[in-house]
This record gives structure tokens, sequence and C-alpha cells, in this order.
């Protein structure tokens, strides 16, 4: 890797300016803001001070209460950014001499010479892992301001808070010949970017009351998975009404109860299959999480070994992998004390690779509770509710989890929350 003093200071300005003139980043004032702060105090030798709470409160505006132990949005954040750099580095900024690299599992970014740079370390793979959500700007009925901000908020929040699954991907800036195909035809538009599921929907006011319709739309049938309104009294308390509606689509639509998967099982079998060794096992693990049974266990089993010996630096398989080999204790097939050291290598494999994916805390609370370690389990329960409160189905076997652990009454809160904000669960 070439260090910050090999290249001048004001190449990398130039080349920072060069990013955030991309359509991604000067959709995003957020992620510009703080691919901004990074760079700058890695310019200015600071790199000591990029941690996520100044992050959080010098670049993306949040409170001097912020707490990174409580709020995974840097986080989530910073995978967006990468994603955002790893798309202008396939595309626009390919020739570019300098690149800015901002390696996972910290925030502090690399400047490399472009043809130092591995080219598998900014290829995308034509070959999708995950099925692929596009978030469209909801369209405002009414030429309001206040009602355009909010709309534009909105659409960020899904975005953001979906992005959180790992077993999704997000699409929510796009280029300007997307955009103006949007307003034309949406599912010519989510054809471009090659995207499954479609969220969209309208703000207007009917009777002098708000009235926000959100729908989920199948991009290659064109068909209406799920719709729903909102119909708050007014916009006055936007972000308490945001937070909701946010709440309450994600958690619906996310997971393996949710409307997407859900979808995908019932009308994409064929596609499932064709994507990659990855996404055949993630959905192989759903499919038993949502039927239990040996031949669902025995599938989903096969599918995970197989793509963590494909795929060895994916994290939400080793953990789903660490998961199965418990299940295979729980259904009665394995007793041998090695299948728990068998879980153990996989989780630790996982977290390893990403220490905040939440699928690996999930299966590390599981494997205390099998060891008996309570307190162990808490923790690692309460750490993996932290990565994604919204993601019902985690949070409900968290709930059993800690049930089963002795924690009743936070065990059963959390399994009472889950099924108040996603009624498919059984």
């Amino acid at each position: 890797m070439e260090s910050i003093k090999k290249i001048p200071s004001d190449k990398i300005y130039n080349e920072l300016e060069n990013v955030l003139k991309f359509y991604s980043f000067k959709n995003s004032t957020l992620l510009s803001n703080f691919l901004r702060y990074i760079v700058t105090e890695t310019i200015d030798e600071r790199q000591q001070f990029i941690k996520e709470y100044s992050i959080a409160v010098n670049a993306l505006s949040r409170p001097s209460h912020f707490n990174p132990h409580d709020d995974a949005m840097v986080r989530i954040h910073a995978g967006r950014l990468r994603k955002l750099l790893t798309e202008y580095y396939s595309t626009d900024g390919k020739g570019n001499s300098v690149i800015i690299h901002v390696p996972k599992g910290g925030y502090v970014p690399e400047f490399i010479h472009n043809n130092k740079m591995r080219s598998t370390d900014f290829s995308t793979s034509s070959t999708k892992t995950h099925p692929l959500i596009t978030v469209f700007p909801f369209k405002t009925m009414v030429r309001r301001p206040d009602l355009e901000a909010f709309s534009e908020i909105l659409s960020e929040e899904i975005s953001a808070e979906l992005s959180r699954f790992q077993d999704i991907s997000v699409i929510a800036h796009f280029p300007s010949d997307v955009l103006s195909k949007i307003n034309e035809n949406v599912l010519e538009a989510a054809n471009l970017i090659g995207a499954d599921f479609i969220i969209t929907g309208h703000i207007q006011i009917i009777d002098n009351k708000l009235h926000i319709r959100v729908n989920l739309i199948s991009s290659s049938s064109g068909k209406f998975i799920s719709t729903k309104v909102f119909t708050p009294a007014t916009i006055d308390d936007g972000i308490r009404i945001q937070n909701e509606i946010v709440k309450d689509i994600v958690s619906t639509m996310g997971g393996y109860y949710g409307t997407i998967f859900k979808e995908m099982v019932k009308t994409s079998s064929s596609k499932i299959s064709n994507h990659s060794n990855v996404s055949k096992a993630v959905c192989s693990y759903h499919e038993y999480q949502c039927s239990f049974s040996i031949e669902n266990y025995a599938t989903a089993l096969s599918n995970l070994t197989e793509a963590v010996e494909i795929n060895p630096n994916h994290s939400v398989t080793w953990a789903m992998l660490g998961e199965m080999h418990l299940a295979s204790i729980a259904l009665g097939l394995d007793n041998c004390k090695k299948t728990i050291e068998k879980s153990n290598h996989c989780i630790t494999k996982a977290l390893n690779i990403d220490p905040y994916c939440q699928q690996a805390w999930y299966a590390q609370a599981l494997l205390y509770c099998f060891r008996k370690e309570e307190d162990n389990c808490l923790y690692a329960a309460e750490q993996c509710i932290k990565m994604n409160p919204n993601s019902s189905g985690i949070a409900a076997g968290i709930g059993c989890i800690l049930i089963f652990a002795g924690y009743f009454e936070k065990g059963f809160n959390l399994l009472e929350n889950a099924t108040l904000i996603n009624h498919a669960h059984p």
C-alpha cells in the first residue's frame, strides 16, 4: 500500500473533489460530508481522531450525546460509503491516477496509486449474492417545500435502515438517465440498474390530512407485492412520523419472515438458484427458519458448507453455518461434543471477518446459551439487537434464546415487540 506521504496532498484533494462530483455523492450530502471529513482529517495527520463518535458529531450532524455503542448509524453509513466508492472506481473513476479507499473494519482512508491497486479490490461482480432493492423518490402531489424535504428524508431513511439487513442490497442514488426514466416508467428504470424490487410511493394532502402510501413492487412482473397507507394528522412532528413509517416498513419487508424474501421464494426460485452460491445458501437457511424439517435442514447445511468453501470471506454464511451445527444438536441429529467446537469455529470466523455482522452475534448468543454461559449470552444478545433493531426475525429469535437462558422478562418483551411489528411471525 502507498502511504499518504508518497502522494501529495493537493493530488488527494483533487481526487476528493472528483469523487464528490460523482452523481451518487452529489445526491447524498450525508455521505459527501462523511468522506470529506475522514479524508481531510487524514491529510492533516489527525487519523487518531477518526472515531465513530467524531464522525457522527462532526460530519453527520449528530448531537454531542451521541453514543456509538447504542447507535450503529456510523457503521451503516460507512458500508454505504464503501459501496459508492466501489461504484465510482468501477465506472467514472476507473482511469483516475489516485484511489481513495476505506478499508473494512475502520474509517481511516488510504490513498493509493491506481496502478498499484489490485483490480479485484474495486471490481463489481456480475453475479448477485443478494436480492437488489431500489428505493425510488416518493412523489409529492402538492408542491410544498416541507413535503418535498420530508419525501427526500423518508427515502433516505428507508434505504439506510434496509441496508442494515446483510442478506439484501439497496440502491438509493441514481445517475441522471435513471432519474429521468423513473418519471416515465419505474419498471424500466429498475431494470436499468438490475433491481429485483422497487420501493416507492407518494405523499399528498386529502381533506387537509396527510396521506402517505408506500408500495413494494416486483420489477420483473410489475406486480404490487404490498402497499401500505399512513395517515398522520399533520407533518409538524416529521421526525416521529418518519421513524414510525420506517420502522413499520423495514420490519415487515426485511428478514426471513419479510415480504421480500417470501416473494422471492414464491415466485423466483429459479432466479435464486441462478444467483451465486451465497444467495442460494442464504435462501435455503431462510427456508429452514420458516419451515423446520430435516429435509430443509440438510439442504441448508449442504448449501452453507459449499458457500463458505467457495466464498471464505463471507461473514453471514459462516455465521449461518455455525448456527446450523447447533441446530443439529437441537434437532437430535448430533450430540457430539465436537459439534459445538465446529460451531464456535464458524462463528469466530464470521466475527473476525465482520465484527458488526448481526447474524454472527445472533449465532454467538445461541452458542453461549448451549454452553449455559448466561452473562455472555445476554451480552451477545444485546450486541445483536443493536446492529439492527428493526430485524424482527432476529429479534424474535433472540427473545427465544434469552428465555432459554433464564432472562424471561427481556425475552418475552422482545418476542412481543417482534410480533407487533411483523404479524407474519408464526
